[in-house]
């Protein structure tokens, strides 16, 4: 099997773009896969002709936020969106990361295809992840963990398949979901602002299953 290869889309406000590379970038190296980092959204654009087999979005953009520490642009543009549906339609990989579905607020585009839309969050508290009895190549082997994360509230498509819950005062909320786009995949994980969340093993492996899923239809190209 060739050598996979995951691009790591940066860049937005109120998050540590660069400490979550550092944290991830070996996760994914150390399974085997050369990883790309970058701020610029213009290699959307280009996705097809590229290598990848799936594209990290680790964002926050969409909503004008006064954030002198914010980088690049302030949402991505119509030719980066259809640039990342295309592409997605024609098999690749889309692997959401917590805030990415922030972009949805302002491209409807981009809320159909991650499958939801960040509504709010509360301040950040401990709370449990449960991966549902349903086994699935994404959550398999993880069993129930703790984190002390931003719990996001977010509107999502009913046809997404959701593969892990938390529950804040008897309401039930999606941590993990997928679903196909064409001959392509798109997951999204919620967790993820910080490194007391992405140094947890349970997380790094659900972020890690999350790609090899994501990646797998290519195996036999």
């Amino acid at each position: 099997m060739n050598e996979k290869s995951i691009l790591i889309i940066l860049g937005g406000t109120w998050h540590d773009f660069d400490g979550f590379t550092t944290v991830l970038r070996p996760v994914f190296e150390d399974a085997g896969y050369r990883v790309t980092p970058t701020y610029d959204f213009d290699v959307l654009t280009r996705l097809g002709g590229s290598d990848y087999d799936v594209t990290l979005l680790y964002t926050c953009v969409g909503e004008v936020r006064d954030d002198p520490d914010a980088k690049t642009a302030p949402g991505f543009s119509e030719a980066q969106v259809t640039g990342l549906l295309e592409w997605v339609r024609a098999g690749g990989g889309l692997l959401a990361a917590h805030a990415a579905t922030v972009a949805g607020q302002s491209s409807p585009v981009l809320k159909a295809l991650l499958g939801g839309v960040f509504v709010t969050h509360p301040p950040q508290f401990a709370f449990t992840v449960y991966p549902l009895y349903r086994e699935h190549p994404i959550t398999a082997g993880i069993e129930a963990f703790t984190v002390r994360d931003e719990l996001y509230v977010q509107a999502y498509d009913a046809t997404v398949e959701i593969h892990a819950v938390t529950i804040d005062r008897g309401v039930a909320y999606p941590m993990v979901w997928s679903r196909c786009e064409g001959q392509g995949r798109v997951a999204h994980v919620a967790l993820g602002h910080g490194p007391e969340v992405w140094n947890l093993p349970p997380y790094q492996r659900l972020m890690l299953q999350a790609a090899n899923w994501l990646s797998e239809q290519r195996d036999g190209e």
